[in-house]
């Protein structure tokens, strides 16, 4: 388990609190490999399968008391599938959404690259935690409203379980902090479109359970393998 700095009064010792982090499924600007960021991105017919497929595995294995959302159009319509099948409202957090990429936004890789070749050249530098593209979110900014987004969280669902839909960058950025306090490593835990992460909180401390889970997808929408 580690330790993260300040987020010891959070947690009361011997109960578990245990954060369930489901990437959005499959959307438009996944499959034409743009830059989404705050650009509301809706789900591919595969997105739509891979969150029916999430809910039935997340609402039977987990049962959550809670559910939080990021208010783009993909994370909403990946929760509500599980919001439907255990009756729970979808609780939408503004500090779950993406990073916000400014000038980026909806650009490819290689359109980024040939307009914004001296920003994209330090964007590969992931410990720049100052970078930023133009008209955009601050990487430390970032970081800490993620960062403040799960210490809320706990706060206020000690001993629960809770299930979490946001966007690759948030949920990576988290796994990050947790596993070694350097959420600028975010790349190293790469989470597929639905994948599933579970984390828990208990006597001061956080762990990684286990992350980029995507057994459930193989299931039938109808529960069959």
């Amino acid at each position: 388990m580690n330790e993260l700095p300040g987020w010891g009064e959070l947690f009361v010792t011997d109960v578990i609190t245990r954060l369930v982090l489901i990437r959005h499924g499959e959307s438009e600007d996944n499959i034409a490999g743009r830059l989404a960021g705050w650009t509301d991105s809706d789900l591919t017919s595969l997105g739509v399968e891979q969150s029916q497929r999430m809910a039935r595995f997340v609402a039977r294995v987990y049962s959550p008391a809670a559910i939080y959302s990021s208010p783009l159009t993909r994370a909403l319509r990946t929760a509500r599938p599980l919001a439907d099948l255990t009756g729970l409202p979808i609780r939408v957090r503004e500090d779950l959404r993406e990073v916000y990429f400014g000038v980026a936004e909806g650009l490819t890789i290689s359109e980024i690259a040939a307009r914004f070749p001296s920003e994209w050249e330090r964007a590969q530098d992931e410990d720049d935690i100052e970078f930023q593209f133009p008209g955009g979110e601050p990487r430390y900014a970032f970081h800490e409203r993620v960062r403040s987004a799960f210490r809320e969280l706990i706060r206020d669902h000690v001993g629960e379980t809770v299930a979490v839909i946001s966007h690759g960058g948030v949920l990576s950025t988290f796994l990050a902090d947790v596993a070694d306090n350097k959420p600028q490593h975010w790349r190293r835990f790469f989470k597929h479109n639905c994948a599933l992460s579970e984390l828990v909180a208990e006597g001061g401390k956080i762990s990684i359970v286990r992350w980029n889970v995507v057994d459930h997808l193989k299931e039938n929408v109808s529960g069959e393998s």
